[in-house]
């Protein structure tokens, strides 16, 4: 019902209905039930003017009011799909009705943004977190690239500190592969370091430990949750593995060592990197395809108060066929 509509009822109850009946109370001569009617309308009029006021507020206008105002509050807890009964669309609308379809129409407008939105966001999202795997991941062998490991090692090495874990870095160098490229063409090299990737990838767990090309014919393995032991048979697997996939004479020059707990976190895995370093080198001037495992950093009591650790390499061959 039309706003005017409304008002014209209320209007006639309360205006035309008492004024008429007073007029044939005085037409049939009936002047003091005339007086008395019109004394109890003053004095009704008085008393049910704020109800009166209230309930004309409500029936005309209020009622839409809250209405709207109750969507608005839907919408606002995120509630896009919120509605109300709308009649077919007219051209003598009145005001109400049609801020009603405006706001209707505005949420839907929302919604649809809102959901337009949410799905460009999780494409970047996605966009972005598959980005960011590449980052880390080696173009050529699949698996995980040098910044993954210098970011990866330090945070592991953060954890074991906390923790009181143990995590080995294994450093590997293929030898011969100058002579691979040189004598079987590039693409064979390729393929050499692929497999080797594959081994590598093979012999390790899964989210547990971490398999990169460091560069190169380098790559490497973090080992965690494994202790020495374990860590020197899985390598001599690797190596032993390598030997039936190899290409020309290739083989594997392997350095072992431990992460030691130092106040300096970034400072002990520099001292674990040239320390397993040094293990490669002692490996390959050792007569290559073995493994070495670095020893041990030693910290004196003074060393440990001024939080400066100083090396002592010696490494010791533990496995090896040259």
């Amino acid at each position: 019902m039309k706003v005017d509509t409304k008002l014209i009822l209320i209007l006639f109850c309360l205006i035309t209905v008492p004024l008429g009946t007073a007029l044939v109370l005085t037409h049939k001569g009936h002047v003091e039930l005339v007086e008395l009617f019109l004394s109890v309308s003053v004095i009704a009029s008085f008393m049910l003017l704020k109800p009166l006021a209230g309930l004309m507020a409500n029936v005309i206008f209020m009622r839409d009011i809250k209405a709207m105002n109750r969507f608005c509050l839907q919408v606002k807890q995120g509630e896009y799909n919120a509605a109300w009964p709308l009649p077919d669309e007219q051209e003598d609308e009145h005001e109400l009705l049609q801020l009603k379809r405006n706001l209707f129409w505005m949420v839907h407008a929302i919604a649809s943004r809102e959901d337009w939105l949410q799905s460009r966001l999780s494409e970047t999202s996605e966009s972005m977190a598959r980005f960011e795997r590449l980052s880390y991941i080696d173009g050529l062998t699949g698996i995980y690239n040098r910044r993954f490991f210098d970011e990866r090692l330090l945070e592991l090495a953060g954890e074991a500190v906390g923790k009181g874990e143990s995590i080995y870095l294994m450093l590997l160098d293929c030898d011969e592969f100058k002579a691979v490229n040189d004598v079987y063409g590039h693409q064979s090299g390729d393929a050499l370091l692929v497999r080797l990737a594959g081994i590598l990838q093979r012999f390790t767990r899964d989210g547990v430990d971490y398999p990169f090309r460091y560069g190169g014919d380098e790559f490497g393995v973090i080992f965690t949750c494994m202790e020495q032991d374990a860590v020197l048979r899985v390598t001599e697997r690797i190596r032993e593995r390598f030997h039936d996939v190899r290409i020309g004479e290739a083989s594997l020059s392997i350095g072992v060592g431990r992460f030691e707990a130092a106040s300096d976190v970034a400072m002990g895995v520099e001292g674990l990197k040239k320390r397993v370093d040094l293990a490669v080198y002692a490996a390959k001037n050792g007569g290559k395809d073995r493994v070495v495992l670095a020893r041990e950093s030693a910290f004196t009591r003074e060393d440990r108060n001024a939080q400066r650790p100083v090396t002592s390499f010696s490494p010791r061959v533990l496995v090896g066929n040259g």
